[in-house]
Formats: C-alpha cells, sequence, structure tokens
C-alpha cells in the first residue's frame, strides 16, 4: 500500500515547513476534488446575493492576502488585486456576495496563484513561527498559517456543495 504524506520544503524549525505544506496540500486537494468546472457553475448563485464558487476562491485568496501579506509584511494589499478580489463588494460577516466576474476557472485560480505566490516569497524570508505580527492585535507566524489553512478548509466545504447544489438544479432542464 502507497503511503501518504505532506511533502515539505526545510524551512524555519520545520514548523513552518509543515503549515506551509499543508497550506498547499489543502488547495491541491480543493482543486482536485472541484474537477472542470464551467464558467456557468464558477459564477452560479443559488439565489441572488449567496455565495458562489468563484467568489468563494477570490475570498480565500483575498483573506490569504490579508493575513499572510498585508498583517505580516504592513504592507497593504495593493489596490488592483484588491479590485480584483472584491475585497470591498464581498462582506462575508453581512453575507454579501456579489455575481463574481464572467471568468473561466482558470482565471480564478491565476489570481489565487498570484497571491500564493507571494505568499511564498514572504513565508520564504521568515524562520520563527513564534514571531509575532499585527499592529493594534498580535499574532504568531503560526497562528496565522494555521488560520488561512482552515478558513480555506472551510469555505472548500461550501464549494463542494455549491458543485452539488448547481448538478440537482441543471436535473431536468
Amino acid at each position: 500500500m502507497a503511503t501518504k504524506d505532506i511533502l515539505s520544503e526545510e524551512i524555519g524549525d520545520g514548523h513552518l515547513s509543515l503549515l506551509i505544506a499543508m497550506l498547499e496540500d489543502n488547495t491541491v486537494q480543493w482543486r482536485e476534488a472541484s474537477g472542470a468546472l464551467s464558467q456557468e457553475e464558477v459564477c452560479w448563485q443559488p439565489h441572488s446575493g449567496w455565495h458562489s464558487i468563484g467568489a468563494v476562491i477570490l475570498h480565500n485568496a483575498e483573506v490569504e492576502a490579508y493575513w499572510l501579506h498585508e498583517v505580516i509584511t504592513g504592507e497593504l494589499i495593493p489596490a488592483e488585486l484588491s479590485a480584483r478580489l472584491l475585497s470591498e463588494e464581498i462582506d462575508q460577516g453581512a453575507g454579501k456576495w456579489p455575481v463574481p466576474p464572467s471568468q473561466p476557472l482558470s482565471w480564478y485560480y491565476a489570481i489565487q496563484d498570484e497571491v500564493r505566490m507571494k505568499t511564498r516569497q514572504i513565508l520564504h524570508e521568515l524562520h520563527d513561527p513564534l514571531a509575532l505580527y499585527g499592529k493594534d492585535r498580535k499574532f504568531t507566524l503560526r497562528w496565522l498559517l494555521h488560520h488561512v489553512i482552515t478558513h480555506e478548509a472551510y469555505h472548500c466545504g461550501q464549494m463542494a456543495l455549491l458543485t452539488l447544489q448547481y448538478n440537482s438544479s441543471q436535473k431536468g432542464k
């Protein structure tokens, strides 16, 4: 029987390596599980103002950019990237989800990959999982990575349910 493990590069004391590998593996797993979604499926909302797979992908990328770029470096997410991520339009807490751009899944993945590339660059410069980041509130690097991993996993469940809802809505059409 084949052994399954999370592969990681050695960064810092090993804790960071494992957490970064978990973040990467989480993304690979949900992308594989999603398969080849149509553009219609990516943008579909079960009801006006509700989640869509496209908006959730953008939201996940925005959350990663906020916690792992902005909080760590102190630099704001660039306005151009924030606009593509629909940062102002999506308000998860208020349940406000706009219709996402009518683009293929690859477009969404490219934005997420752009954010992830910068995440990798930032994290490869850091070596202490207990280093503190943030202005008013302080977070360890270990907690920041954990938060982004669990946040993405949470929303990946929503994307799986959206796929099931979409497929159910198309039966009999």
